[in-house]
Order: C-alpha cells, then structure tokens, then sequence
C-alpha cells in the first residue's frame, strides 16, 4: 500500500488551517514549491483531489475535507505516542505548545514564560496566539497540548480544565471622563448611561462583555476587527469607556496612555483564567503541577 507520509498530513493540516500556500509553507519552515509538492503527492497516493486551487486562495473539496479530519486524528496519537515515549508524562521535555488568547498573550505571557522556562529547562515552549474557538480546535487536533483561556468553554468534550486565577473587570475611561474623577468604587448600574465599546465577535472578551453590559442594561457597540489595546486608545480619545481585565491593567492603563481605569464595587465582575488540555494526554500530573507553579503569579 502507498501510504501517505506524516509530513504529507502535517502540510495538509497546515493548507487547511492557512488556506494559503504561502502561508501554510511558512508555519511548516518549507518552501512553497515544497509544500505544493507534497500536496500533490498525497493526492496522487490517495487517489483524490483534496483542494480546489485558485489565484487568491485554496479551498478544501469535500474529499480534502474528510482527509484533514483524519489527519489531525493521526498526527494526534503519533504525537501522543512520541510524549508518552519520552517522558512517560512525569516531566515536560521536548516541544510544549501552548495557545494563549489574544486578550491574555502580551500581560500574562512575561510573567509566566520565566517560570516555566526555569522549572522545565528541558521543555521547548512553542507560543500561538489563537482565539478561543481556534485555540480548543488546535487543541483537539493536537497542534496544541495547552490552552491559556477564559474559563468555562463551551463544548468541552474531551477537555479538562484547571482555573487559575480570578481576573476582575475594571472600567476604563478617558482622562476627561465624568468617570474619571471619582475614586469610589462603582455600581454596576453606572454603566447604564455610557456605550460600552466591544471587540468583535470571536473573542470570549466580548462575551463577558457583553454578560456584563445585559446585567448593568447598558448600551455597547462593537469596534470591528481591533485589539485590546487598540480599543483602549480609542477611549483614551474620548470614546465611550470600556471593561479591561485587571491582568491588562499595568500595560493599558499605564500612566501617560490616557485612560484612567475605575474598580467595580464588590462582588466585582470577572473572568477566570485558566489552563486546558485534552483528557487523553499523557502529561496531566505534570499540567497539573505547572498550574500550581503559575498560580501564585496570576493572583490579582
């Protein structure tokens, strides 16, 4: 039988995840012609067409579908397979792939990437920034063996999770702000009179967000396709006020950025922090062991 390679999968899953040559060949650290290559070959073994390949982009066919399912499958349990043969889950050597969502990656990264990288020496730490929903399928397929996310996840079939830390919701206002000024904390209905901005859909952010706003009544507009930091100075600027995680404060709401940042009284809105993985890996002592190393330090 003409098998295909694992690196033939592996690209595939990539073209998949890309849908771009280019860009798939990049993530892999081969050529495009090389990437191209080898997707033709896995056609030509499996007998079928797996893209429909245009000058702009590369779709999946139905067939090429199918095969990317199965591909994760397989490069899932060949990865668990290669784990379990060198550690035998009792410490983290060799590649730790985390996925870190966007709203969390710049202000909790530098305090984590230290301790881990002084109690697992032998670990090579592989960082990707994913939203939420793309971070738990990188995680189910096995291109990821850990998540740092908001907790709880929706569909969590197969995954386990470990909370971490609370991290309370403060509202960011302009400088010149009727907010701005007060040093009391909040209700929550004081949001009732201001738009709240949001970022756009697919972050788990706007969702809290959005929990909060739907408690206090208040009105919120969306800010299409921005980032955190992005939002805030959009207020810093006048415009509406926003709710920024604690965790983010000491970055976005420094002094000189613009924005002043009030607390909410208590029992203050929050998110949870925590760390995912899948329920079949090898490594859960170990996972779990790291969460009680990097709890203290998320502590807000």
């Amino acid at each position: 039988m003409d098998r295909p390679t694992l690196q033939q999968l592996a690209y595939l899953v990539a073209l998949a995840e890309h849908c771009h040559f280019g860009r798939a060949a990049d993530a892999c650290f081969v050529t495009q012609p090389a990437l191209s290559n080898q997707i033709r070959e896995l056609e030509r073994r499996l007998g079928a067409t797996l893209v429909e390949r245009t000058s702009r982009r590369v779709m999946l066919t139905p067939a090429g579908a199918a095969a990317v399912d199965q591909a994760r499958d397989v490069l899932r349990v060949v990865d668990e397979l290669v784990e379990r043969a060198r550690s035998d889950g009792a410490d983290l050597t060799g590649p730790l792939r985390l996925g870190v969502i966007p709203t969390m990656a710049p202000y909790l990264l530098p305090r984590l990437v230290p301790l881990i990288a002084q109690r697992y020496p032998d670990a090579e730490l592989q960082l990707r920034e994913l939203r939420t929903d793309d971070l738990l399928s990188a995680l189910r397929g096995g291109g990821l063996d850990l998540g740092l996310l908001a907790l709880p996840v929706r569909d969590g079939h197969g995954i386990v999770t470990e909370p971490l830390a609370r991290d309370p919701f403060l509202l960011a206002v302009g400088h010149d702000h009727p907010l701005a000024d007060s040093r009391r904390p909040l209700t929550m209905a004081a949001l009732a009179d201001h738009q709240v901005l949001l970022l756009e859909d697919g972050h788990c952010l706007r969702d809290q967000a959005l929990e909060v706003c739907h408690v206090a009544g208040a009105d919120s507009r969306t800010v299409h396709d921005t980032s955190l930091a992005t939002l805030v100075q959009i207020v810093a600027s006048g415009v509406g006020v926003t709710l920024l995680p604690a965790s983010a404060a000491g970055v976005e709401a420094r002094a000189g950025n613009g924005v002043t940042t009030r607390a909410f009284r208590r029992p203050a809105p929050a998110r949870t922090i925590g760390l995912v993985w899948r329920s079949t890996s090898t490594r859960e002592a170990t996972y779990r062991e790291l969460a009680q190393l990097v709890r203290p330090t998320l502590a807000m």
